[in-house]
């Protein structure tokens, strides 16, 4: 893959190379695969493609396309917003550690002092 980066807009293609060569005879063979330019808008935490590309595979197959695609990128959406984050409540009798796991891993930690409690910044483990 090679590609050319201005200002925010990125263009990239790829290409292949093969060569094979047996008794009286050599091939060089270039195959070009896919040529896009392609650019973030953070303000609707989106990707912008233009020419040959394909959609994301996430539930189906991804698709082969020629054309223009604006398509969601939930990278650009910050931890705290991505998948379900429960807030937790309650009320501490003393000065407590409190540790909350997901899938035995630690995600959160912290020491509250006594009195009322809300956790809401909890951010899930992994984004894939």
């Amino acid at each position: 893959k090679t590609g050319l980066n201005i200002g925010s807009w990125r263009l990239r293609d790829n290409t292949s190379w093969s060569y094979s060569a047996g008794k009286g005879y050599s091939q060089n063979n270039w195959q070009h695969i896919n040529t896009w330019l392609e650019r973030d808008i953070v303000s609707l935490r989106s990707r912008l493609t233009m020419g040959d590309s394909y959609t994301r595979g996430d539930i189906f197959d991804g698709v082969n396309f020629r054309g223009i695609q604006l398509a969601s990128d939930d990278n650009m959406v910050p931890d705290s917003q991505r998948g379900y984050a429960p807030t937790i409540h309650g009320i501490s009798r003393g000065t407590s550690r409190i540790s909350i796991r997901q899938n035995g891993y630690e995600i959160y930690q912290s020491t509250l002092p006594p009195g009322p409690f809300e956790i809401n910044d909890i951010y899930p483990a992994g984004s894939g």
